[in-house]
């Protein structure tokens, strides 16, 4: 056991030094008052026995001390060993009494106490002291007094400053404790939204080609099983790709560090790929992307790609049978602008309330610095604008 800890070992069992103390001045002072001096005995015991409450009653201990060492003048004109209860009790009172006003008092009632040691010892036969004799004592007693008063004061301070490190670290822990806490929220938050893409979109073309096939099956017998063959490859590789993107995010939740296998992949160099997804879906979707390809965030890339792909999942679920879109990618260096818009009836189909699609683009945007309306277009069908900043004006 280093140092250290035999300092903590001890000042969590303060009576180990504190009643020892006690005996020995007690002891001390018995002795050297000789036989025949039971009030001073049990006077000199009283005030040394209490500093075995300094700690947790500094103030009643000091108080009894004080009062005994005032009686114990009476009996014996002497300074004895046990007149350091008194120092002790005094230092005690400064570092352990939270009370100013109480601190005080007892540098006060040492000073009275410094004075009447001058005029009592220094006249043991009932003389008038010297000046110089009262004024050594007096002055003898009294720094003594100072100096442990100042000690208490030094230790208070420093148990003051130990205290307000503590409630601060344990205040910072939990603050941080409490960001982690939100920040996990957050990110199952964003991982849900992710999972709700992936999962939309996927079943929106699935839901689409199912509905070809078993159309194509029952209206036209020409051709029928070609058509029905080619729409449920389409709908395996959506359904293959929606798991394995589903796996990736719930590896995440299930992995806190889980590594770059597992980061979101799609941006705007995947767009052409899911158009493709949704041109085989049976929606004629145009896609144009403006500007030289740039070093973006990878926040940013995956926001532009989940702007895109939520827009032509609305597409498929309410544009209407024939409908066709058109996606517009602009790139600069200031901006990212995404257009996508239909000429379906998207604006005019009813709303069930359940979806979150339109919400969730806005936050991701709005995570960017940028903005993203969505309504009827000028021309008829629906449109979604999404503009947003890029990395050199975030």
């Amino acid at each position: 056991m280093n140092e250290g800890r035999v300092y903590e070992w001890l000042q969590r069992r303060p009576l180990l030094f504190d009643v020892p103390l006690a005996v020995v001045l007690a002891l001390l002072g018995l002795v050297l008052l000789g036989e025949g001096q039971g009030w001073g005995w049990a006077v000199v015991g009283v005030s040394s026995l209490a500093l075995i409450w300094r700690r947790s009653h500094p103030a009643v201990a000091f108080a009894v001390v004080s009062i005994a060492l005032a009686v114990r003048v009476i009996p014996t004109s002497n300074l004895l060993p046990g007149d350091v209860a008194f120092l002790v009790a005094l230092y005690s009172l400064a570092a352990y009494d939270r009370r100013r006003g109480v601190r005080l008092a007892g540098l006060g009632v040492a000073a009275l106490g410094s004075a009447i040691a001058g005029l009592r010892f220094t006249a043991p036969s009932g003389r008038v002291p010297g000046a110089a004799e009262f004024t050594f004592t007096f002055l003898a007693c009294a720094a003594a007094s100072l100096a442990a008063w100042a000690l208490g004061d030094l230790k208070r301070a420093r148990l003051q400053r130990l205290a307000d490190l503590q409630d601060r670290a344990e205040r910072v822990e939990r603050e941080r404790e409490q960001e982690l806490r939100l920040a996990a929220q957050q990110e199952r938050a964003a991982v849900a939204r992710e999972m709700h893409d992936v999962v939309a979109h996927a079943l929106s073309v699935i839901v689409v080609q199912a509905d070809g096939a078993a159309y194509a099956a029952e209206r036209s017998p020409e051709g029928a099983l070609a058509r029905s063959v080619g729409a449920l490859e389409t709908i395996g590789a959506t359904a293959r790709d929606a798991l394995g993107e589903t796996r990736r995010l719930v590896g995440v939740l299930r992995d806190p560090e889980s590594g770059v296998e597992l980061a979101p992949t799609g941006g705007v160099a995947q767009l052409d790929d899911l158009v493709a997804g949704v041109r085989a879906a049976g929606v004629p979707v145009t896609l144009t992307v403006r500007g030289a390809e740039r070093r973006r965030p990878v926040g940013l890339d995956l926001a532009a790609y989940r702007v895109v792909q939520e827009s032509l999942t609305n597409v498929i679920k309410h544009a209407g049978p024939g409908a066709s879109a058109v996606v517009d990618v602009e790139q600069t260096d200031e901006r990212m602008r995404i257009c996508v818009c239909d000429d379906g009836v998207g604006a005019r189909s009813a709303d069930d309330g359940r979806g979150h699609g339109l919400a969730g683009m806005r936050e991701r945007v709005a995570v960017h610095g940028g903005t993203l309306t969505a309504g009827p277009g000028a021309g008829g069908g629906f449109e979604v604008l999404a503009t947003m900043p890029t990395e050199r004006d975030q």
